[in-house]
């Protein structure tokens, strides 16, 4: 059953100033693990855009924004061994989900020269 559905985009040359621009950016928004994965890419800045847009619609799906302590780091995304993205939850988001009694996410980016947009789905 579907309890909650988030959907985010964002302009990607929006994402690549704030990174270029604000020293501390992609540190407070990203894990470790997200940042190297987006380093790594030729296009660095659509990978940050897809991810940032996935946090955001996490937490819209779920319905609580940033409450009772949540942060961006505490939504990760990562690609499982087919490529696909998913979402991975730490700390106190990964606590308002179980104690929600949410069973999982799916989740689905996509973007386009100028767009990232990412589609998150609560089960």
């Amino acid at each position: 059953m579907i309890k909650g559905v988030g959907v985010d985009m964002v302009e990607i040359e929006r994402v690549r100033r704030l990174i270029e621009q604000d020293q501390g950016f992609a540190e407070r928004i990203f894990t470790r693990r997200e940042i190297a994965y987006c380093e790594s890419k030729f296009c660095r800045a659509q990978h940050y855009a897809a991810r940032f847009t996935a946090k955001e619609a996490f937490f819209k799906a779920l319905g609580t924004g940033f409450r009772d302590g949540m942060s961006w780091r505490d939504v990760e995304v990562e690609n499982d061994e087919l490529g696909k993205p998913q979402l991975r939850l730490a700390a106190v988001a990964l606590r308002q989900f179980r104690r929600r009694k949410l069973k999982r996410t799916l989740l689905s980016l996509s973007h386009t020269r100028g767009m990232a947009v990412a589609l998150v789905v609560i089960e």
